[in-house]
């Protein structure tokens, strides 16, 4: 099997799983779960297990009952007890709770369920993957490749955004509690936003229901948490991600062609004449949009505000709800 074909199937699983999972779930609720911690319909963890057992299964081609009983409880526990450790531990968001089980590991994995995997695992190998197998060579390879790229590009962006989001707002949770947090961010931002052409933006919308001024305003809150987190300058992280969209007309119906590439330049020549800005502030404005800009962030408070403006954005279309409660 080439690439492609891995993906593809990781791609097929995942949502097979996440059926799986509805239909569970919901007879035991008796109401409509939705299993997913993404937005979409697809559960990850399927399409890797299945990923890797189809690799198992032809290795082990020819091999005893036993051996591969012994690869497939440690291949599906071990993938079990690793995406638990991630969400709980890393993330702070379980994704299963294995609490009134007996024989479990820190509620990731328990006796019970890595027998069901297990049983799984074999009917995967002997009864879904030879049936898959045979669809899967009627299929026009062209329309898989691209089928495989597009779903896996969306879900990567799903995940990308999932994760930002809870990592972002688990921190703008914690230092919202702080009042010198708040004072400490207006004493640097007070002066920009009070500048009639930063106003202004408030008047042109930018991302689906917010305006340009919302979204500079939530860049430049949640980047000034996550540089104060690093210890990196917060002064011209603010000040940078606030003037980083100074631009004042409607993108999506007028301005300059190739907006994405043009449009970090016009902010640069706006904000030069709303005040002075330092070479840090100057690369934050005109790296936003790296890599589009080719030429990659100089400033790790560069980095922050390229990597936070990525974010609030795809969370803004994605989620359509991404107001938070900023200073103000």
């Amino acid at each position: 099997m080439k690439f492609t074909e891995y993906v593809f199937l990781f791609v097929f699983f995942s949502f097979i799983g996440w059926i799986l999972e509805v239909i569970f779930r919901s007879f035991q609720a008796k109401a409509f779960i939705n299993p997913g911690f993404l937005k979409g319909p697809y559960l990850p963890i399927y399409g890797t297990g299945a990923l890797i057992l189809t690799i198992c299964a032809t290795h082990l081609e020819g091999s005893s009952l036993p051996v591969k009983g012994l690869v497939y409880l440690f291949v599906t526990t071990g993938l079990e007890f690793i995406t638990g450790f991630i969400f709980d531990g890393c993330l702070h968001t379980p994704l299963w709770d294995y609490s009134e089980q007996r024989f479990r590991i820190k509620n990731y994995v328990c006796l019970q369920f890595s027998l069901y995997w297990l049983v799984l695992a074999f009917a995967f190998e002997y009864l879904v993957l030879p049936v898959y197998l045979s669809v899967f060579n009627l299929l026009n390879p062209v329309a898989v490749d691209i089928f495989a790229i597009v779903v896996s590009g969306v879900m990567f962006a799903d995940w990308t955004i999932r994760c930002a989001g809870i990592i972002l707002e688990k921190k703008g949770k914690r230092k919202l509690l702080s009042d010198d947090d708040e004072s400490e961010f207006m004493s640097i931002a007070k002066s920009l936003i009070d500048h009639p052409d930063v106003q202004k933006l408030a008047d042109v919308r930018h991302h689906h229901y917010k305006t340009r001024f919302d979204h500079s305003l939530e860049v430049a809150w949640r980047s000034f948490l996550i540089s104060r987190k690093l210890s990196l300058d917060c002064d011209a992280t603010v000040r940078g991600a606030l003037l980083h969209d100074l631009f004042f007309y409607d993108w999506l119906r007028e301005g300059p062609r190739l907006h994405g590439f043009r449009h970090p330049r016009i902010c640069l020549k706006n904000a030069r004449e709303v005040t002075v800005l330092s070479k840090k502030e100057e690369d934050i404005i005109i790296k936003h949009m790296w890599p589009l800009t080719i030429i990659p962030p100089l400033y790790p408070e560069s980095w922050v505000v390229c990597f936070v403006d990525t974010c609030c954005t795809m969370k803004d279309y994605v989620t359509g709800n991404g107001k938070v409660r900023v200073p103000k």
